[in-house]
């Protein structure tokens, strides 16, 4: 009788704490672990809006944990977590102070979102934030969503587009719907991988013009690496709407 005393408490428990979770404006699920990369420091570019969804019956509340810092001290850069916004971020510091309320059933406006203005001078920059429930003691309940906001410059399409035009290798567009369309001057190997370093593709790319079905692909920014016959190498970023 005690154990299944303790069972249904256990269950009420985990009944009572709502599960969050997270998506950019676009949809696209943000997933415990995700790196989001970007290579433009200046806005729309390097906007992500953040979508926090409660599945729960009743209003929960959440805060945004700053983890870590990496070549940046929180400058050039905005987070904001209704009610507020801030331009300077403090590791294992939480925003807002009393939490942020994401109603039953419900999602949080188009309010909240993270941007970064800060060039990196050279440098990968990472911005770490914790998403997570508290409740009316300010505990951590709940489940929680960790992810990593990425900088890096030297994936920008000017730089693509140098190391391209060495290989002999060109691309009609960086932003692709049904298809990638790419120019190859020399036989070529090519290679695509999704943001998490995941192999998607692979194709041999003779000398000539080749249009590349893409419409199976999830939308999202990928990363492409060619290799012609004599070794050389460069890399790429297409974006698939």
């Amino acid at each position: 009788m005690k154990k299944a005393q303790v069972l249904i408490i256990c269950l009420i428990s985990l009944v009572g704490f709502s599960q969050i979770t997270l998506k950019k404006l676009d949809g696209t699920a943000i997933n415990n672990g995700d790196v989001l990369v970007y290579s433009q420091a200046t806005s729309p570019e390097s906007y992500l809006g953040l979508k926090i969804f409660n599945s729960s019956s009743s209003d929960v509340r959440v805060k945004m944990k700053v983890i870590s810092l990496v070549n940046v001290t929180g400058s050039d850069f905005q987070l904001c977590i209704n009610p507020i916004c801030v331009s300077s971020l403090t590791v294992g510091n939480s925003y807002p102070d009393s939490g942020s309320i994401i109603p039953a059933n419900g999602t949080n406006g188009n309010y909240d979102h993270f941007v970064n203005t800060n060039p990196g001078n050279g440098s990968v920059i990472e911005y770490s934030f914790k998403l997570y429930q508290i409740n009316d003691n300010d505990q951590e309940v709940g489940n929680s969503i960790t992810f990593t906001y990425r900088y890096n410059g030297s994936l920008s399409n000017q730089s693509f587009s140098n190391q391209l035009s060495t290989l002999g290798v060109s691309l009609k567009s960086n932003i692709v719907t049904n298809s990638l369309e790419i120019e190859a001057s020399k036989n070529t190997q090519m290679s695509m991988y999704d943001i998490n370093g995941k192999l998607v593709r692979e194709q041999i790319l003779n000398s000539g013009s080749h249009s590349i079905d893409t419409s199976i692909l999830n939308s999202g920014t990928y990363i492409l690496s060619f290799r012609n016959n004599e070794g050389q190498t460069a890399t790429s970023k297409i974006i698939k709407k």
